[in-house]
């Protein structure tokens, strides 16, 4: 099996099927409408939609520490999963439901295939999640889902995005990295050491059964180009924690902005917050809409710049600015996208990306502005509808972050195609 293969999806064609675009092509089957119309309010209550956020981060870098404060903290109901690789193929997995309102937690019993989400059967995860609803719904708000720590998270965030597209019960919200302020840099430069995953993940993910050997050549080729799993987690955050600042024992502040400036020189359209056992401002990290269509939120993250003290280029940010589309170009600035994402090469050479984030706007001919948000995942991407044009964007942005970009080489290649 491989990671990047999609499974077949099922949905009624009675609705009015809204999907990410991807290389993929996943077979749509039709089901029977329902012998009886739902009442308003039960129809409302199955329509609701709850929120996933993905938190992700190396080895002991806080992440449970951060679910039990969250825990603590908010009044919504969570379900909180807790996804580590079992000792078997087969495993299943608890669930902690915490109801703060009747100062109760509910365990539940989770079935996740093979034990570590993002190496099973891509649809056994959202489904599994789904039934947890279904059987729940009354009780979880929320749902945190902590991966293992040498996990990529992008299959993860990708598999409930597409889900979410095909009118699932859960959507993704984002993900947030947790990073270990005194061995972040190690868990980067260490590379084929002991923070490198080579020692651990690809051992494990040799083992998944099924799992095809490009996949397994593909991984070796990471780790031979000095990827670890933290460029990766990084790469993929919404929000960044520095965790355990209260161990920085000298020069706090020089330390901080040492680490802030390594992080953004690989993901620089991310908010990145100091933080010791997980305290942190849940607005910052809950109800992010990421994947949405906020063109707000894209300005925000376009306006940011890359921090250039440090160069990493095994992965980085790379913007690219344009002007106002004619309403005829519209078409070509997606074959752009597609090319860089499927064709995966610039101007010759390879480039992979991780995370895509953009707004592109169009005149039309009455002269009225027809913005829309781009929103990626490696290979899937979305140009979502009904964006609001807001003031102070003046111009196209595309954001990539991933491995291989050149600036110059992705202008040219655009350009090419308007």
């Amino acid at each position: 099996m491989s990671l990047d293969d999609l499974p077949d999806l099922v949905e009624s064609l009675d609705q009015v099927v809204s999907e990410p675009k991807s290389s993929y092509s996943p077979q749509i089957a039709a089901k029977p409408l329902q012998s009886e119309p739902e009442s308003q309010e039960s129809s409302k209550t199955a329509n609701k939609k709850i929120p996933i956020t993905i938190v992700t981060g190396y080895l002991g870098s806080g992440k449970s520490t951060l679910l039990d404060y969250i825990g603590k903290t908010t009044n919504q109901r969570l379900a909180i999963i807790l996804n580590e690789f079992g000792d078997s193929s087969l495993i299943e997995k608890s669930v902690t439901i915490k109801d703060n309102e009747k100062n109760e937690t509910v365990q539940e019993w989770l079935d996740l295939g093979n034990g570590c989400l993002c190496c099973s059967v891509k649809d056994n995860g959202v489904t599994a999640i789904e039934n947890l609803i279904e059987n729940s719904r009354d009780k979880v708000d929320y749902i945190l889902l902590e991966t293992t720590g040498i996990a990529d998270p992008a299959p993860i965030a990708r598999m409930f995005w597409l889900d979410d597209g095909l009118s699932s019960s859960v959507y993704i919200d984002g993900v947030v990295t947790v990073v270990d302020s005194e061995n972040i840099l190690k868990c980067l430069d260490d590379v084929g050491g002991h923070w490198h995953r080579e020692n651990k993940y690809l051992k494990q993910f040799q083992a998944v059964e099924d799992v095809e050997e490009e996949d397994i050549l593909e991984e070796q080729a990471l780790l031979n180009e000095g990827i670890t799993t933290a460029h990766l987690q990084i790469a993929m955050a919404d929000a960044i924690l520095i965790n355990k600042v209260d161990k920085i024992e000298d020069n706090l502040e020089a330390r901080l902005e040492e680490l802030k400036t390594r992080l953004s020189t690989i993901n620089s359209t991310c908010p990145i917050y100091p933080t010791k056992f997980g305290d942190i401002d849940l607005t910052k990290v809950l109800n992010l809409h990421s994947y949405e269509a906020n063109a707000s939120k894209i300005a925000d993250i376009t306006s940011s710049k890359g921090m250039e003290s440090f160069h990493d280029d095994r992965i980085k940010t790379v913007t690219l600015s344009f002007p106002f589309l004619k309403h005829d170009k519209f078409d070509s600035i997606e074959s752009f996208i597609q090319s860089v994402l499927w064709e995966k090469t610039v101007s010759g050479s390879p480039v992979e990306i991780h995370r895509l984030k953009g707004i592109i706007v169009r005149i039309m001919d009455d002269g009225e502005y027809d913005a829309r948000v781009v929103q990626g995942v490696r290979e899937t991407y979305d140009i979502i509808n009904g964006a609001k044009l807001i003031e102070g964007i003046n111009e196209n942005k595309l954001v990539f972050i991933g491995k291989g970009l050149n600036t110059k080489d992705l202008m040219n290649e655009l350009n090419k195609y308007t």
